[in-house]
Formats: structure tokens, C-alpha cells, sequence
């Protein structure tokens, strides 16, 4: 096939073909006679392949990897690179849905008042800016890739440092299975599931389980060691799901990752894909007051990334606030499991 053959074909124009040629995404065979380009049904295959994934949103450097990718038949670097496109097409959405929720927002304020005032387009900008900051700024400081291999040796220690002990650890997460008490046929998210410690309980309660981690190598590991439990990359301030899609959300010892901002960008994110009358549990370091500064793991540097416990008034107010019942339980100075019910 000539190009404009090929393109009419596809759908497509020359122009976006040569583009791909110029990208390295495509190298047809020219005439040795005239040096016309001359597309094979191998051409046209990859072609469609490309023009697919650009549908998708994926750019034209990452459908390079993935295509080198595929042709050296490495699928666990395909499903990865897929991971991180689902994951960043979800944060985008996630965006997206925020800017819309604001301009709503707007045309009521106008509405009521018959005149948009700047101060309030200024209040829903800044919002919606700090927001999105939070969302984005986000990253992993205390390394969970490289300590994958060896979390489970010492989850306890791994999950909150020095203030929780190995059977207070395990002790968390049966108050988390027991409190959410899943049902055969129920859908449950974990989110932060690390090994997947947490999920195995919820799944051998008879739920479906699907569970997000930010972390490729903690998803290895959980999916080695459960592959039942449905994994995900992605994080708890853009959850990569729809709405309404979950009968219960948990989460054990990941929110204290989240400074105070990103802590409640994740509890809307947790409402968002919760169904009517669905259930929250969550799990880890929490306070009070004023507290001593919360110790790292014995073998950080003083350097290490700080952690940010809960303030657990502050959580059971924001649940109550939007329509939750909630209880909790303290079971060391540090470490408390807060459940909460949707009332609606």
C-alpha cells in the first residue's frame, strides 16, 4: 500500500503517518525505483496499534517503550507502563472532575447573587490550585520498591516504626476485618495494600478484593503472594476507580504518608468511590493533641522523611460532617483503627 492508501484505510492522515515515521514508531520499505514509501499489512497492524494508544491519551514516547517493549515480548514491562498510564489518566479525571465541581459551583454562587464576584472566583482558584498542588507533589520519600523484599520480615516495624509491636500490628488489621466484616459478594478496596497483609484478610472473608499500592514492587509481592486480590497501581489521592463502585474501603497504616492536605483529599476520594450505606475502616498512627514528635523506624537516618499521624478529632469530625457513624479504638498510645458508616 502507498501512504495515502494506507490512510484512507485507517482513517488517518498522512501527515499523522509521517509524523510516526519521523517518531520512530514506524519504518515502511521504500521502491527502490521511485522511493515511495511502501506499507506492508505488518505496517498497517502497528499502525492501528499506534493510533489506538494515542485514542487512549498515551504520548508517542511512552507508545515507543511500549511497542520496543512488545517486540522484545517483555510483558512485565508492558503491564507496568500500562499501570502508569491507567494511573495518570485517573489523576487526570480525578482534576477534571474538580474543575467541573467549581464551575458548578460558580454558576450557583451567580445565580443566587444575579453577579459573579471576582473574590469568588479567586476562593474556587485558590482551591482548586492547592488541591491539585497536594495531589500532584505527592512522592515516595521512604523508598517502599526498595524495601518490598524485605517488608514482611518486619511489617510491624515497616509500618509505623517503634510505637506498634508484631502482635499489635496483626491486631490492627483483625480489628479492620472484623469491623468491616465482609460479605460473600461485596466489594471491598484496600488501599496502600503493601504485600497485600491486609487484603488477604478481607478476601478470605469471602469479599472481592481490589487494592491500589504506588508502589510496583509491594504490588509484585502482593500479587505473588494473593492472586486473587485484584491490583492496581495508583494512590489515595486519585483513586484509579469510578464512583459508588465499592461496598467498603480500608486502608492500614498508609494515611500517615499523607500530610494534613492529602489526608483529606484521600477521605473525599474514599467518599467518592464508597456506595450508599458503604463502610470506611482505617488504621495507624493517630493523636489527639500535642504529642511528642513521632519517632521514624529504628534504622532511619534523623534525616529520614517525616510521617504525619492522624489527628483522630479531626477525622471522626470530617466523617460526621459528611454523613458517616463512626466508632474507634486506641490500642497503644499511638496506634488507633476509626470505622465509619455511611449513613446514606
Amino acid at each position: 500500500m502507498k501512504i495515502n492508501e494506507l490512510a484512507q484505510r485507517l482513517r488517518l492522515t498522512p501527515r499523522a503517518i509521517r509524523l510516526y515515521e519521523a517518531k520512530g514508531l514506524l519504518s515502511p520499505s521504500r521502491n527502490t525505483d521511485n522511493g515511495y514509501r511502501s506499507y506492508t499489512e505488518s505496517d498497517a497492524w502497528r499502525l492501528q496499534t499506534i493510533s489506538s494508544l494515542r485514542e487512549m491519551g498515551i504520548s508517542i514516547p511512552d507508545i515507543k517503550s511500549l511497542l520496543t517493549n512488545y517486540e522484545q515480548g517483555d510483558a512485565a514491562k508492558i503491564h507496568h507502563e500500562l499501570e502508569l498510564q491507567r494511573m495518570a489518566l485517573a489523576s487526570q479525571w480525578v482534576a477534571a472532575k474538580a474543575n467541573i465541581a467549581a464551575v458548578d459551583e460558580l454558576i450557583h454562587r451567580l445565580e443566587q447573587k444575579q453577579e459573579l464576584q471576582l473574590d469568588d472566583l479567586f476562593q474556587l482558584s485558590e482551591r482548586l490550585r492547592r488541591n491539585q498542588a497536594s495531589r500532584t507533589s505527592w512522592t515516595d520519600a521512604w523508598g517502599f520498591d526498595r524495601i518490598a523484599g524485605d517488608y514482611d520480615a518486619d511489617a510491624a516495624r515497616y509500618a509505623a516504626g517503634p510505637q506498634i509491636s508484631a502482635p499489635e500490628y496483626e491486631l490492627a488489621l483483625d480489628f479492620i476485618a472484623q469491623w468491616i466484616d465482609p460479605h460473600p459478594g461485596e466489594t471491598g478496596l484496600d488501599i496502600g495494600t503493601g504485600t497485600g497483609n491486609l487484603a488477604a484478610q478481607l478476601l478470605a472473608r469471602g469479599a472481592r478484593i481490589h487494592a491500589i499500592d504506588q508502589s510496583a514492587q509491594m504490588l509484585a509481592r502482593c500479587r505473588a503472594k494473593h492472586p486473587e486480590v485484584l491490583t492496581k497501581l495508583g494512590n489515595a489521592l486519585s483513586l484509579p476507580f469510578f464512583n459508588a463502585q465499592f461496598d467498603f474501603v480500608a486502608s492500614a497504616f498508609a494515611f500517615h504518608h499523607l500530610d494534613e492536605q492529602q489526608q483529606t483529599l484521600a477521605l473525599e476520594e474514599m467518599d467518592r468511590v464508597l456506595k450508599q450505606g458503604g463502610r470506611i475502616c482505617l488504621a495507624g498512627p493517630m493523636t489527639s493533641g500535642d504529642k511528642p514528635e513521632y519517632k521514624q523506624a529504628g534504622n532511619q537516618p534523623l534525616d529520614a522523611p517525616r510521617k504525619f499521624p492522624a489527628n483522630r478529632q479531626r477525622l471522626l469530625d470530617w466523617f460526621r460532617a459528611n454523613g458517616y457513624i463512626t466508632v474507634q479504638q486506641q490500642l497503644n498510645e499511638w496506634i488507633h483503627v476509626v470505622y465509619a458508616v455511611r449513613k446514606h
